[in-house]
């Protein structure tokens, strides 16, 4: 088998041989994006974020502390779309090189506030700036109204997942 497509095409013969009950569309899609998704992070990890001194753990905690300013922990991890451990082990990382900070600011003591510093924000920025170029070399054959497809599509079905209805 050479390319990720010839395989894809033997799963779904397979399938519609031995699982004739199964939707072998669905089966493409899903395989296809994750397929897309495991590259584009690998990429990204691999050309942006690991140079810069950080995982993509790190780089989605950043992100969404500069975009959406202090966070708690376990707000973090769910704008980071990683689990609470990922973003615990992030934040020790990022801590320790001088790009987070945490404080408690609520009444309760216990609740712990993670804020990007000025340094933090400055390297968020020029490796988000960065990591959008790489964005752009992965889209770069999709025409702007394929874009917008795209992502209206990616958002229904994130709308539609299981469980959130």
């Amino acid at each position: 088998m050479g390319a990720p497509g010839d395989f894809t095409e033997v799963a779904r013969a397979r399938i519609t041989r031995e699982v004739p009950e199964a939707d072998p569309d669905a089966m493409t899609v899903v395989f296809d994006m994750v397929r897309l998704v495991n590259l584009l992070v690998t990429d990204l990890e691999a050309e942006v974020h690991r140079p810069a001194g950080w995982s993509w753990a790190g780089f989605r905690a950043m992100f969404a502390l500069w975009v959406s300013g202090p966070l708690e922990p376990a707000q973090l991890a769910r704008l980071s779309g990683v689990s609470r451990a990922s973003i615990s082990s992030a934040l020790k990382t990022l801590e320790g090189k001088g790009l987070i900070e945490r404080s408690r600011r609520s009444d309760d003591g216990r609740v712990v506030t993670v804020e990007l510093t000025p340094e933090g924000r400055r390297r968020t920025r020029a490796a988000y700036l960065e990591h959008n170029r790489r964005e752009r070399l992965w889209l770069s054959d999709l025409e702007p109204a394929e874009l917008t497809t795209l992502a209206d599509l990616l958002h229904r079905t994130i709308d539609n997942r299981p469980g959130t209805t």
